[in-house]
């Protein structure tokens, strides 16, 4: 397990072997200390990384676990439950992708589907991610929107009426679960 945050880390793993489940853990605080460990003979049997650590964005995390040790299942437990940041993850190679809010039991559970070699995306992750998709409209809307461009240039960009944008802003703030276009601006743009 590679996170950062060594206190909730180290929670993680006294849960994991203290509830019987049969899983062990190592716990590494960088991702440079994880790879060191991974250049080494020991046995490992999935990655779980935090998404968002210092230094290192999670698709890079990704790229050099699989550079260092092809093949070793990469999963992310990340406390940003966005759809569209697990989607690329996913699609980028990662077996899946856990939320930090998850229930202990679920958490453990979620962990010997992967163990088992399969797949795991919470079911209100994916529900909301099938939401996300987006028009080509909305699309364009959302690029100037998260630019941070009022509704009255994006229609004049796009050639379309004020109130037609007004319609997309409103269902790409719905879309998120943003409240407001800051909020969407920094979603969008995975700050």
């Amino acid at each position: 397990m590679v996170d950062d945050h060594l206190l909730f880390a180290d929670a993680v793993k006294f849960m994991l072997e203290s509830a019987s489940t049969g899983i062990e853990a190592q716990v590494f605080s960088s991702l440079t200390s994880a790879l060191n460990h991974l250049s080494t003979d020991a046995v490992v049997d999935l990655a779980l990384v935090d998404f968002a650590m210092p230094g290192v964005s999670g698709l890079e995390a990704l790229d050099a676990i699989a550079a260092r040790r092809p093949g070793l299942p990469v999963a992310f437990l990340s406390g940003l439950d966005d759809p569209l940041l697990a989607a690329e993850a996913l699609n980028r190679g990662a077996q899946g992708w856990l939320s930090k809010s998850m229930a202990a039991e679920a958490l453990s559970n979620a962990l010997r589907i992967l163990l088992s070699g399969e797949r795991f995306v919470p079911v209100d992750l994916l529900l909301r991610q099938h939401s996300t998709v987006l028009t080509l409209r909305e699309q364009q809307v959302a690029e100037l929107l998260a630019r941070g461009l009022t509704d009255k240039e994006i229609a004049a960009h796009l050639s379309v009426q004020v109130g037609t944008v007004k319609v997309h802003v409103k269902s790409l703030l719905r879309k998120f679960g943003t409240a407001n276009r800051t909020q969407f601006a920094l979603r969008y743009r995975g700050a």
